[in-house]
């Protein structure tokens, strides 16, 4: 269930054990989903272990087989949103440049700086514009899915960089990113606003709703902001908890194939 209207961006910290215990629980529904998760991330590991790179990967055509696998298993082929086949899913990825899912994949949260002014030294392109260039080729229609839209960008994203990018849907995550208070909706690194974090100004809301015309205004900053919500976050928890650490953040969610911030917060907000 979705975080209620009104909740403090501060609050979420302390909600995630409880939310993600609710998630795991093996009565719940949501648990099915830990067990896909887990062979995607295996699949993951092992085929960039096999190939020598995500771009390898990509190449050879593993990675096209297991993100659409993933992606049915999280509900992307519904009517409203076919997956494309597989071969097009296939060419949308090899078309992204094997330098910039190189790079990217090798960047985690918490980031250090702001992904504007992390460059990537092979492109010369900050952070912000390889994700905003990523994020836009999946987001268009019959590239992911048939119709499009930041649903099937996000997810793909998050598959791609699963320790990076979050997963924003229009029934779970995405309207409790809109039911975080905006006052709060701040990003981290104690910046002064989104544009230093993103390295542009965020016209519109910088959290819509994900449903009816707010989902059409779920475009790349505001994808960049949550990824900063995320990230502030975790560093809210480190606060409150003593700082004890990314390992220790990791440890609320034990589950395999939970390797990183983003899916812990996937499931906190969930």
């Amino acid at each position: 269930m979705p975080i209620q209207a009104g909740t403090q961006l501060g609050a979420i910290q302390g909600m995630l054990d409880n939310k993600i215990a609710a998630y795991n629980d093996p009565a719940a529904d949501t648990s099915t989903y830990n067990h896909k998760y887990n062979n995607y991330i295996v699949a993951r590991t092992a085929g960039i272990e096999a190939a020598g790179s995500l771009s390898a990967w990509i190449a050879c055509g593993g990675a096209a087989d297991a993100m659409q696998a993933l992606l049915i298993a999280f509900g992307m082929n519904a009517r409203n949103s076919e997956l494309v086949p597989i071969p097009a899913l296939q060419q949308v990825l090899a078309d992204i440049n094997p330098a910039t899912v190189n790079w990217v994949a090798g960047i985690h949260l918490p980031l250090g700086v702001p992904p504007a002014n992390l460059v990537n030294p092979a492109t010369g392109v900050s952070l912000s514009v390889e994700l905003q260039s990523t994020y836009n080729a999946f987001a268009a229609p019959g590239s992911v899915t048939l119709s499009g839209g930041y649903v099937a960008a996000s997810k793909t994203m998050h598959c791609l960089f699963p320790e990076l990018a979050p997963m924003i849907d229009g029934a779970h995550t995405g309207i409790s990113y809109y039911n975080i208070v905006r006052a709060t909706y701040v990003p981290p690194l104690s910046l002064g606003d989104w544009a230093a974090w993103i390295g542009a100004p965020i016209l519109g809301v910088v959290n819509p709703s994900p449903r009816g015309a707010g989902r059409h205004t779920w475009q790349w900053p505001q994808f960049m902001a949550a990824i900063g919500v995320n990230q502030h976050i975790y560093e809210l928890w480190q606060v409150a908890n003593g700082h004890p650490g990314f390992p220790a953040f990791l440890a609320i969610d034990p589950t395999p194939g939970t390797t990183g911030i983003p899916r812990i917060i996937d499931k906190g907000l969930w």
